[in-house]
């Protein structure tokens, strides 16, 4: 699936991480110094965020405070809420409907979730431009937002050391921006990646959801084996020139991957950046929250950026974005809520 939609820009972008952490020392008391030095070798991450007693409607609202405060947007002006999540505050209703109660949209508003996980980015950004371009909307708030920690199975040092908990914004409006996109969906792969639930024939019972599982090294065979070819299968579909390309912006797995895949893409690993040192992977945030940490640098403020997200589905979602115009935020700090 490949389109591409006019009439579009994105107008800002922001982030919000949890002020809890673990740091390797914290993971070195549960697994051991050795294991956990070889883990943080391969992955470049040193510290993952924690989200103690907070959710992703929480990180997600500090988000969306932080993009409407610098960008100097009226809430009000918001007609379009997509969020992107994993783990909603609640199954019924939609989180996008307690997020724009948060935050005072009003109730002119389409709102709706999107259940991905590492893709879900690129997804959330198609629907926002869909909305726009049907003449349905005129801004659309595109969040991402997981607490996955909270799904981890403690005992289990190859997520605990991997996965960490953001939440992001994304504002797309009318504009004169073209933004292309492509999708691909393997569901024979959902295996090795996913929260189950269990449905139990009792009527009493209720339903149970499992921990994380991850088979690391099939989803590391699925990136690198089919991210490349679809990431240049799309390039060469939307017609661009690959030398023309200044930035590949891939979800930020860790950093054993995306220099393998920079390698398998035949690119200087400085057009990959990599930001999950102190971070972790925060699946569906992990592209928008790289661009906001890099802030206060104007390398991204560019045509024909590439971002490509990959993982749950197993799926792949690639995009071609322009950041040119886009307002920039740092990311927030959310300390924990009291007790």
């Amino acid at each position: 699936m490949n389109a591409a939609i006019d009439g579009v820009s994105i107008r800002a972008l922001s982030a919000a991480i949890p002020e809890d952490v673990m740091t390797l020392d914290d993971f070195a008391t549960l697994f051991g110094e050795k294991e956990v030095q070889r883990i943080a070798k391969s992955t470049g991450i040193h510290q993952v965020r924690v989200a103690n007693r907070l959710s992703t409607v929480d990180l997600c609202a500090a988000a969306a405070q932080a993009l409407f405060n610098a960008a100097d947007i009226d809430p009000a002006s918001i007609d379009g809420l997509v969020l992107v999540t994993q783990t909603p505050d609640s199954l019924m209703p939609a989180s996008s409907a307690l997020l724009a109660d948060r935050l005072g949209l009003g109730n002119a508003l389409a709102a709706f979730d999107l259940n991905f996980g590492c893709s879900g980015y690129i997804y959330g950004l198609f629907q926002a431009a869909m909305l726009i371009k049907a003449g349905g909307c005129r801004r659309v708030l595109v969040c991402t937002g997981d607490v996955i920690s909270k799904l981890l199975n403690p005992e289990d040092r190859h997520v605990r050391l991997v996965f960490g908990d953001a939440a992001t914004c994304t504002l797309l409006e009318d504009g004169d921006q073209t933004l292309g996109f492509a999708f691909t969906t393997d569901g024979a792969g959902a295996q090795y990646l996913n929260t189950t639930l269990d449905y139990t024939p009792s009527a009493t019972s209720r339903v149970q959801a499992a921990g994380l599982h991850m088979d690391g090294g099939q989803v590391m065979n699925f990136a690198l084996e089919k991210v490349p070819s679809a990431i240049n299968a799309f390039i060469r579909d939307q017609g661009i020139d690959p030398e023309r390309v200044p930035f590949f912006l891939l979800h930020q797995a860790n950093k054993f991957m995306l220099d393998y895949l920079a390698k398998k893409l035949g690119v200087a690993s400085s057009k990959v950046p990599i930001e999950v040192a102190d971070v972790g992977n925060t699946g569906p945030s992990s592209i928008p929250l790289m661009i906001c940490k890099r802030h206060g640098r104007e390398d991204l403020r560019q045509d024909n950026l590439i971002a490509c997200g990959f993982g749950v589905g197993l799926s792949i979602g690639t995009a071609r974005l322009s950041l040119r115009d886009a307002h920039i935020i740092a990311p927030v700090t959310v300390p924990a809520f009291p007790n």
